[in-house]
């Protein structure tokens, strides 16, 4: 019975658990766009957590790619590109699925074929992307730095380069599935108590019927 208690406890943490995983993930959730990229970049903070877009017209290429693992078992891709944006600016954009990539390296080589003066203009339509602003990992910064140095497009060369990084590598799909794992956890721990109960009620019935007079 004891066991059983705790288990209920342990469910209802589990329950307050997945109303702060709701609480926090809302905006992902339930949001809609709340800003483009040129808005939200110039205060990250206050734009956090909260859906962005921005229309990608030209791209300067693949500069990192991120592997996440657990239990020795890849769980998400990332790769990111730089993006070169309508007023001049670069900044850097990071997605995860194969169209996505192969629009983004399509786009490139238009992109350069325009800078090479093969084409009069990146012969390709834009795309909006939707994701959310974030600072860049530590070894994603240095190879954005990196591949800035060697094409010349630094600060220092007078380029505006922005750091704040827009991940298009998850969809509203995956926070309501975090969100739905989450609120599995209580679910089944009230499920189990409940046929646990039920089974040592019924015990004890049995265990009265054995000791009534004859």
């Amino acid at each position: 019975m004891h066991k059983r208690s705790g288990l209920v406890i342990i469910s209802t943490l589990a329950l307050l658990l997945f109303g702060v995983c709701v609480f926090s993930l809302r905006d992902l959730i339930f949001g809609g766009v709340a800003a483009t990229y040129e808005t939200a970049s110039e205060n990250q903070y206050v734009y956090a957590d909260k859906w962005i877009t921005y229309e990608v017209i030209a791209c300067l290429g693949e500069y990192a790619e991120y592997t996440e693992t657990e239990y020795f078992i890849p769980t998400k891709h990332a790769y990111y590109y730089i993006c070169w944006m309508e007023d001049g600016a670069l900044m850097p954009l990071s997605v995860s699925s194969k169209k996505d990539r192969e629009y983004l390296d399509a786009m490139t080589d238009a992109t350069y074929d325009y800078i090479d003066g093969i084409t009069d203009s990146i012969e390709m339509e834009s795309k909006v992307f939707t994701g959310v602003v974030k600072s860049q990992e530590r070894d994603a910064l240095k190879y954005y730095n990196s591949m800035l140095e060697e094409m010349d497009a630094t600060e220092e060369d007078g380029f505006k380069v922005k750091y704040v990084l827009l991940d298009c590598s998850e969809s509203r799909s995956h926070y309501i599935f975090l969100a739905s794992a989450v609120m599995c956890i209580p679910i089944l721990g009230f499920v189990v108590s409940f046929v646990g109960f039920r089974k040592d009620k019924k015990k004890q019935e049995n265990e009265a019927d054995t000791y009534l007079p004859r």
